[in-house]
């Protein structure tokens, strides 16, 4: 019985199998979860491509994937819904669904896949009529129920054609403050108050309007809520994560994130940390803050920011110790939260070199295993 148990213990750390479920997903949390996330739709919705991309995040030690599937300018699968997304017009899509040969081929090699949404961004000129004249540029108008809806049958949509682990909800916020004709109709309905004078105090005071500020909480959490409740009734055990910046927020943005996560509308928090030094007491405040605070998970950038940038005219790939070493402190300080990065795009040979022989290096299997 013990050499059962230790063999499949090897089997399972090595992804030689994949449990029922694929692993952790029932746990309702990142522990365990070692995720990347990649934002270009071209890195994974050709077969060559996803073979590439999942081949050397396996190598890497990474057991869970992220791949961008809406960014606001049409879906990377056959949708009932929207339209192909304009990045893959050129890309031949008959008998293929780049989504599908993604999670099949993921799942076999012991990788979860997450599909990540970007929710209110708009880009170009796509599906105006979710966008009327007076709202946020670049954004979809949260505050229509139209909307709202089309982004949960979007979501459901996913969830229940393929056996995705999880989902990721990106920009879940307002983008800013609405002046629309619909938005200052619905407004007063909701409010009996007008909404642009109340949004010229508001740029006056900083944002010290407590019904302009209810306006924009509470559409964004209605948008969080139908599409929890639309993903749940379907999988009840799916992980649903939020990228989200808790104490940065601007409160025109009406993103309420610890109360998503301790009302139990998502269920793990992707705290976007992406300077070189991590916040750790920030960190613990957020934790502090939660119901589980393992719910909290830190997603690094392996990219420079705009900051590093005054000695270099282009982006660039963090060095590899920094990587591994900051991956290192996330696991040793909060073991139970897992670690995500962002993105893929940027991986190199020396990032991937770094974590499999520091904080991703396999684990020796049990002395005295052997094939009787």
């Amino acid at each position: 019985m013990l050499f059962r148990l230790l063999l499949f213990t090897w089997l399972l750390v090595f992804g030689l199998i994949v449990p029922p479920g694929h692993g952790l997903a029932a746990s309702k949390t990142f522990a365990g979860k070692r995720i990347i996330f990649e934002e270009d739709v071209r890195s994974w919705t050709s077969k060559e491509a996803t073979d590439e991309l999942l081949s050397r995040i396996k190598t890497a030690g990474f057991n869970a994937f992220g791949p961008i599937v809406w960014h606001g300018r049409g879906a990377t699968w056959p949708s009932a819904y929207a339209e192909w997304d304009s990045w893959l017009n050129a890309q031949p899509k008959q008998d293929y669904d780049p989504l599908k040969y993604l999670i099949d081929r993921a799942h076999e090699m012991g990788i979860e896949v997450h599909p990540w949404f970007t929710l209110t961004l708009r880009e170009g000129e796509f599906l105006p009529q979710f966008a009327p004249s007076g709202t946020p540029e670049g954004a979809f108008d949260v505050h229509m129920p139209e909307f709202r809806h089309r982004m949960a049958n979007l979501v459901a949509e996913v969830v229940s054609r393929y056996d995705v682990d999880g989902i990721n909800l990106d920009y879940v916020r307002a983008i800013g403050l609405c002046t629309s004709d619909f938005c200052q109709a619905d407004y007063r309905k909701r409010f009996d108050r007008n909404l642009l004078l109340d949004t010229a105090q508001f740029k006056l005071t900083f944002g010290r309007v407590p019904a302009l500020v209810e306006y924009q909480k509470s559409d964004v959490t209605a948008m969080v809520q139908e599409i929890s409740e639309r993903v749940r009734a379907i999988k009840p055990n799916i992980v649903i994560s939020a990228d989200v910046v808790p104490f940065y927020e601007s409160t025109d943005e009406g993103q309420k994130s610890i109360d998503w996560v301790n009302e139990g509308l998502v269920d793990v928090l992707c705290r976007m940390a992406y300077y070189r030094d991590i916040n750790i007491k920030l960190t613990d405040k957020i934790r502090g803050l939660l119901k589980n605070p393992n719910a909290l998970t830190v997603v690094i950038s392996n990219v420079s920011t705009s900051d590093e940038m005054l000695t270099s005219k282009s982006f660039y790939s963090r060095d590899g110790k920094w990587f591994a070493d900051t991956i290192n402190m996330i696991q040793q300080r909060w073991p139970q939260t897992g670690v995500g990065v962002y993105e893929y795009k940027w991986l190199s040979d020396e990032q991937i070199a770094a974590v499999k022989a520091g904080p991703f290096k396999p684990l020796a299997p049990p002395s005295g295993l052997g094939v009787k």
